[in-house]
């Protein structure tokens, strides 16, 4: 694949991006964060009719797992097409947020002038753009404000050498477009608070699009509050301490953990919270999502009380998380997210109730299953 793509020991590292190499110079295989743009053009893509088919059987695995809507962050012109046509042909199962990526310009120029697709009665919704800032903890791509506690000199990479094209989400933002932007360090999560707050400054009535930052991984005490005065939403991911417990703090030490995945912190500081996989980065079930929420455990019950134990969410906040404040985020907390007469029958049927084990017995959280999933009151699974 590599001969195939050109890439050789006289490639340079591109920007926000790093070839791992051998003791002899020679690309050892492993590419860090943007370098994988330089393999990626590379691969044949699917056709369009090739990728409704991959969409549908995603799906159809969401249904089984009790998801009766997703967020597709980050859409091409290819799989945008395919959605709108599986919308146009009856067969989307569940609803779809789909958002635009802002790694696609020419599609985002041509949704600026449409403008966003706010139609609720629509199985496809397009209204929000998606953006990364920076880049991932775990490869020390994410963006600090000092040095990697276990690679000094190193802060890792953000903004225009990440690809954040600030200009470009500036204008969908003030076309009216939702943005959720990824920040993973604490410089990225500041400098994404800097840029939303100038956004805002110039777009006033962009506040009101209940913009979101994903991950919020690594914030800095002094950050925590900015989220909730401009009205910005955490969309965190609760397998991600299940998943980055045992080396999270090699990458920043004991004094900045305290300030990263803390679901607690969010809420004390009046921060509104959405929880999700970051599929398909992390197992979706949403038993391991709660069970992890709740717990702060993995799979295998560790640590017996819990990683930072204190961040913890109660049942009740865990289930809020994956349902009525999802459901806020876009603008659909009058139609889901809740069973109430005259709300949406989007409706998951689990074999247990989690209010009650995740407050008696978390553990067994893990041992739950899916008996059915409704979608416009049709069972689908």
């Amino acid at each position: 694949a590599f001969e195939v793509a050109g890439i050789g020991p006289e490639t340079a590292d591109p920007s926000g991006g790093q070839l791992v190499r051998d003791s002899a110079g020679a690309p050892s295989g492993v590419l860090l964060n943007r370098a994988i743009l330089l393999l990626e053009e590379f691969i044949p893509l699917p056709t369009v009719e090739e990728t409704m088919e991959h969409i549908l059987a995603g799906l159809q695995v969401m249904a089984e797992n009790g998801y009766v809507s997703v967020h597709e962050a980050g859409s091409d012109r290819r799989y945008q097409e395919a959605f709108e046509r599986l919308e146009a042909e009856g067969r989307l199962p569940i609803r779809v947020n789909s958002m635009i990526a802002a790694r696609d310009r020419g599609l985002c120029e041509e949704w600026i002038q449409r403008g966003p697709d706010t139609d609720t009665e629509s199985m496809l919704r397009t209204f929000s753009v998606k953006a990364f800032y920076d880049a991932a903890l775990g490869s020390r791509g994410a963006r600090l404000l000092e040095d990697y506690t276990d690679m000094p000199g190193h802060r890792g990479t953000a903004g225009s050498e990440y690809g954040f094209d600030q200009e470009l989400v500036r204008r969908m933002m003030a076309a009216g477009f939702q943005a959720e932007i990824h920040a993973i360090g604490d410089a990225g999560n500041r400098e994404t608070l800097d840029f939303l707050e100038s956004v805002l400054a110039e777009s006033p009535d962009a506040a009101a699009l209940r913009n979101k930052i994903v991950h919020a991984q690594v914030v800095h005490p002094s950050d925590f509050s900015r989220f909730a005065e401009m009205g910005i939403i955490a969309s965190m991911q609760p397998p991600h301490v299940a998943e980055d417990k045992t080396w999270a703090e090699d990458r920043v030490g004991p004094d900045r953990i305290r300030g990263a995945y803390a679901w607690r912190t969010m809420r004390e500081n009046g921060v509104r919270l959405i929880f999700n996989s970051d599929l398909p980065g992390s197992d979706w079930d949403i038993f391991y999502g709660l069970h992890a929420a709740i717990t702060r455990r993995d799979k295998y019950q560790l640590p017996p009380y819990g990683w930072y134990p204190e961040q913890a969410m109660t049942p009740e906040e865990a289930i809020r998380g994956y349902t009525v404040w999802g459901a806020y985020a876009e603008f659909l907390e009058e139609h889901t997210g809740v069973i109430r007469e005259g709300m949406w029958a989007d409706l998951t049927i689990m074999d247990l109730d989690p209010f009650v084990v995740g407050t008696e017995e978390p553990g067994a959280l893990l041992d739950g299953s899916i008996l059915g999933t409704i979608s416009r009151g049709n069972v689908i699974y």
